[in-house]
């Protein structure tokens, strides 16, 4: 009763204090909320890598699975085109398979250099099959991706590839060309490296004959494809807080052949898992793994070369980086990742160095030789680069970009090999844009 008989000023000064505790503890916790739904989308963001993969001119023919974690906002379609270049050089080399060696035979040859088995084989009159395999040139890739995202639950890729193959001599292939690498070897490794200067620059040819006499060949400015492939997400569980966050998801892949070297239907299986910190309220870490298992041979669908016999090729990729918000709804993304691929054919022995070989002689062109109307003056520095790369493991480093823009993404990829396994391409450069179709919920 005391209060209603307080003037309005009085019952004003008499409400200020409750009202002011209350305005300021709903103020707090809305700030509170905010920065919890602030970090939470800082930790559970997308991780698109669509694109991160060596640009093999034979591996592009296999299964290369993209990197791909969803966010717990992902939901609706987008469109994803991506483009690579990569310099590809493998001089001209042939892979001869002994046939019915008696034991002893097996036991020395065992014992034998790669290069020096051919003699051997020669010498002892045995029966070889040969292969044949080169490399030379840009090649580009264009991907096209579809994107379906179901909120926090699973996701779909679908991919077209492309490929164009080029001498480099274009201002745009410029970082990945001939000249330009051999600058970069002469400055900061070895001049001349792998004794290209011998050859004109900028030529382009992809060859590989197998056994049987089947041949497949592409050289500068053939357009062709390669496979169409498929990959389904699923997330098996997701644990966070205000500080961190935990995913793990299982994929199942599907490719369908485009082309005519390697006529298979490949499927595989990967599974992923990453880890989210937040380090300040504007910035997180990020790392993340998978693993996947295909299948190169197993359902043939039609008359091709026998470039790619491994029953089963592994695949790992580690990946490290850093977000960070820039200004409204946008995110800055640097990371580095690792990329692992089993090898295409079998008869490696994996060993660090790629030397060893389990019985195939290698031969590789000399002095005097001819290569694609050059005539050879000197033997290749380290010529093992050819076999190794389809008998063994690759590896290569990719430094990533990326910029995020509400629900538009641009992802920044540069690759290199490394020198005791140096199989895959050369430098590689790659550019991706994804947008969404239509509103993203």
């Amino acid at each position: 009763m005391d209060y209603l008989r307080l003037s309005e000023p009085e019952r004003f000064m008499r409400l200020k204090k409750p009202i002011l505790t209350a305005l300021f503890i709903f103020l707090c916790l809305f700030a509170r909320a905010q920065q919890e739904k602030g970090q939470n989308e800082l930790l559970q963001l997308p991780l698109s890598l669509l694109a991160a993969n060596p640009e093999h001119p034979i591996g592009i023919f296999a299964l290369d699975l993209p990197f791909y974690f969803p966010g717990t906002s992902t939901n609706g379609s987008q469109l994803a085109v991506s483009y690579t270049l990569a310099n590809i050089w493998h001089p001209q080399a042939w892979f001869y398979y002994p046939q019915n060696l008696t034991a002893a035979q097996k036991s020395l040859n065992k014992d034998l250099y790669m290069t020096w088995r051919p003699t051997y084989f020669q010498t002892i009159g045995a029966q070889t099959q040969v292969k044949t395999f080169q490399s030379d040139g840009v090649l580009q890739h264009f991907r096209f991706s579809w994107i379906r995202n179901w909120k926090q639950t699973s996701s779909l890729i679908l991919t077209m590839n492309a490929h164009l193959l080029s001498g480099g001599s274009s201002p745009l292939h410029y970082p990945v060309s001939d000249s330009f690498i051999e600058d970069f070897h002469s400055t900061f490794a070895i001049d001349d490296n792998y004794g290209r200067r011998q050859y004109p620059f900028n030529r382009a040819s992809i060859l590989f004959a197998d056994e049987n006499g089947n041949q497949y060949r592409k050289d500068k400015g053939d357009w062709f494809t390669s496979v169409f492939d498929a990959h389904y997400y699923r997330e098996l569980f997701r644990q966070s807080s205000a500080l961190w966050s935990a995913q793990l998801t299982a994929g199942v892949h599907l490719s369908v052949p485009f082309n005519s070297l390697h006529r298979y239907l490949i499927p595989g299986v990967s599974l992923g898992l990453r880890y989210d910190r937040l380090m300040t309220a504007r910035s997180s870490a990020t790392f993340a793994m998978d693993g996947a298992l295909t299948n190169p041979t197993f359902l043939k669908t039609g008359k091709s070369v026998e470039a790619i016999d491994n029953s089963f090729r592994s695949a790992f990729k580690f990946y490290l980086g850093l977000n960070r918000t820039v200004g409204k709804q946008s995110l800055l993304q640097l990371g580095l990742l690792s990329n692992i691929q089993g090898a295409l054919l079998k008869g490696g022995t994996n060993k660090w160095g790629q030397l060893g070989y389990d019985e195939i002689g290698v031969e590789y062109l000399q002095k005097g030789d001819q290569w694609e109307g050059e005539e050879v003056n000197q033997e290749f520095w380290l010529a093992r680069i050819t076999p190794a790369a389809l008998y063994y493991f690759s590896y290569k480093a990719f430094f990533v970009v990326g910029w995020k823009h509400r629900a538009r993404q641009f992802n920044f990829y540069l690759g290199e090999d490394f020198f005791y396994i140096n199989n895959a391409p050369d430098f590689q450069l790659g550019f991706e844009y994804l947008i969404p179709l239509g509103k993203v919920q």
